[in-house]
């Protein structure tokens, strides 16, 4: 059987195969493989205009050096996420900091939190949001219930004091069912 693939195809897979020689071989392979596909069974006029539409070799393989240079190195499916470490300390220092140092470890923890890169930044927002303004509605509340005589103002400021461990043990959890991955 005689080879009835057009000149103008195959010196365009060879310009393109030489192109692509600094990129993975797997990758190389893949962008040949698949140019070859789309050339296949085409006549000479044909492939002319489909090489055209795909363009110059040198600008197929300078697309594929810059999509790789912006990839993370491969690592193996057992490693932890990058920042699952840091992640973890920031859960732990917003629900233990809180306790042992109740205004100082609990910012710390939110702001631990905040540079942590298990949640997105809605649920780092949320997370603001939950207990400052849990925070500052118990101190209305028990400014209101002071003025107005009433008792239980420390079990609003208890409410304030356990909001920061309970956030932590919310971000903890969503982050642990994702596998630690925004």
């Amino acid at each position: 059987m005689t080879d009835t693939t057009p000149e103008i195809t195959t010196a365009y897979l060879a310009q393109l195969d030489t192109e692509l020689d600094q990129l993975p071989a797997d990758l190389h392979r893949d962008i040949v493989t698949g140019i070859r596909e789309e050339l296949e069974g085409l006549d000479a006029e044909a492939a002319g205009a489909r090489i055209r539409q795909l363009g110059d070799p040198a600008f197929i393989a300078a697309g594929a050096r810059a999509e790789t240079v912006g990839e993370a190195p491969p690592t193996s499916p057992d490693a932890p996420p990058p920042g699952r470490t840091f992640s973890i300390v920031a859960v732990v220092v917003l629900i233990v900091g809180s306790f042992l140092v109740p205004v100082v470890g609990a910012l710390a923890g939110l702001l631990f939190v905040s540079q942590a890169r298990a949640w997105s930044r809605r649920e780092k927002a949320a997370s603001w949001l939950a207990a400052v303004g849990v925070v500052l509605l118990a101190l209305a509340a028990s400014t209101v219930m002071a003025s107005a005589g009433l008792g239980g103002t420390h079990l609003v400021v208890l409410v304030a004091y356990l909001v920061f461990p309970v956030v932590g043990v919310v971000l903890a959890v969503r982050a642990q069912r994702r596998g630690w991955h925004a």
